[in-house]
């Protein structure tokens, strides 16, 4: 349906007067600037004056850098059970623009326009509708392709809703993994997939995960200990093949670091079944024997060992967390930490989560300069020297619309308790009672107990 919409416009003049600003790129900062906003692109950066028009927001006492960017998320997986909390949870811990490899197509496209036309509160999105795969899938939203001619339905559809990227899946036969590149290439879209070798041959664009499901029965990229070949390296750095790495046992972290769960807007904004989702993560860390933890951080370790050779040998990390599998929003800043602590500076790895992503994403993003789109984070504290204060944000800027972290909590309750543990969960929230059982129900012969019994032996039983 040829449904129409018009990009929010953005104000007409934003000043954003910042103590200390880091523009995504450079290895220092500059100290009292106004970054000059119009509409959504930053106009210009220059010495802080007084008395410029439009209106003014007051950093100057704060650490202003680019938004950061989740690369690797899928927004749609649990996002309708967030109700709207999703884009405010994301934006309060400074994440201005995701982007799903893998998406409901239709809920995509429809979740894409309510953001860019500004009817709904949440980062810049970027998406793929169902990743294209051969014909057995593993995740239920996605499609299974059969033959050719199914194939170019496929692709048909991908140009209709103008998807932002194409993400091939494990079972796709190579022939047609190489002709979804061409294709795509020619529409000027990127392609993305779990693979290094074979797609790194037929002009693929990106890897996700430092390892992942393939249909080899092994990984390429990535030896059981976490560890890399020198040869997958080269490829890499000489190719400029991106890399997304989603390091989820980053989350081993959480046997020292729980600042992020007893945060006030991870509890006022995750539902309570994510909590405790987050809380058993939290449990299952701190509770692991010392040997086990060791075994998870030397892996975690030869992870990042990996990142930072590429990074330093030239190559192309950009940061993403594959969200909701491993746990929204904080999760991005889980791997940020990891990076510090395994071998990379705290630019180097903002950079990934910023200007280095946004360069991949061929969009305007990722840097504060002229002409680029005024997506920013406004922190207190120095992130480039304690990469911990990249969470400290207090307000963000998205295509030069302000919103402090205050007005982002607002429509949501606190927690009834104000104990600073994990236990302190976002508020219960309240579930309608179910839809009552039809009265002939039981008359059916799908509840008769016997018949059910029967089914679960059946199809259940333990052979």
């Amino acid at each position: 349906m040829k449904l129409t919409w018009r990009n929010d416009t953005g104000p007409d003049q934003v000043v954003i007067h910042a103590g200390r600003m880091w523009d995504g790129v450079s290895k220092s900062v500059v100290r009292d600037v106004d970054i000059i906003v119009r509409g959504q692109r930053i106009t210009a950066i220059e010495p802080h004056r007084d008395g410029r028009p439009g209106a003014r927001i007051d950093a100057r006492d704060r650490f202003v850098m680019p938004g950061l960017i989740d690369i690797h998320h899928h927004r749609e997986m649990q996002g309708y059970a967030y109700g709207s909390r999703q884009g405010p949870l994301w934006l309060a811990l400074g994440v201005t623009t995701t982007r799903s490899p893998g998406s409901p197509a239709y809920h995509m496209v429809e979740e894409r326009e309510s953001v860019q036309s500004g009817a709904r509160l949440a980062p810049r999105y970027l998406g793929t509708g169902e990743a294209i795969d051969g014909p057995r899938i593993y995740y239920n939203f996605m499609r299974p392709t059969y033959s050719h001619d199914q194939l170019l339905l496929e692709l048909r559809r991908a140009a209709a809703l103008d998807y932002d990227m194409m993400k091939c899946y494990v079972r796709l036969p190579v022939v047609w993994h190489r002709e979804v590149i061409d294709w795509a290439h020619r529409q000027g879209k990127p392609v993305s997939s779990h693979y290094h070798y074979p797609a790194i041959a037929m002009g693929g664009d990106q890897t996700e995960h430092v390892g992942a499901t393939n249909r080899f029965g092994y990984s390429r990229t990535v030896t059981n200990v976490g560890s890399a070949y020198s040869d997958v390296i080269a490829m890499f750095n000489a190719s400029k093949m991106a890399r997304t790495p989603t390091l989820f046992n980053s989350s081993t972290l959480y046997r020292d670091d729980t600042s992020l769960v007893t945060d006030e807007r991870v509890r006022r904004l995750y539902p309570n079944w994510r909590m405790a989702a987050l809380r058993a993560t939290v449990t299952t860390a701190q509770t692991a024997d010392p040997t086990a933890v060791q075994v998870i951080r030397t892996n975690l370790a030869n992870q990042v060992a990996q990142l930072t050779a590429m990074i330093r040998g030239g190559g192309v990390v950009t940061a993403g967390t594959d969200a909701p599998i491993d746990h929204l929003g904080i999760s991005l800043h889980m791997n940020l930490r990891a990076m510090v602590k395994y071998g990379l500076t705290p630019r180097e790895t903002l950079t990934s989560a910023t200007s280095t992503s946004g360069a991949y994403l061929g969009l305007p993003l990722g840097r504060i300069a002229k002409g680029m789109y005024a997506d920013l984070a406004i922190i207190d504290g120095d992130p480039l020297s304690r990469i911990e204060d990249a969470a400290n944000v207090t307000a963000v800027v998205v295509g030069g619309r302000h919103h402090t972290v205050e007005q982002l909590l607002a429509p949501y309750p606190s927690s009834s308790t104000t104990q600073a543990t994990p236990a302190a969960a976002a508020p219960s929230g309240k579930v309608k009672n179910r839809v009552p059982v039809h009265q002939s129900a039981a008359s059916h012969w799908w509840n008769d107990p016997a018949e059910l019994e029967a089914a679960r032996v059946a199809c259940c039983h333990d052979h």
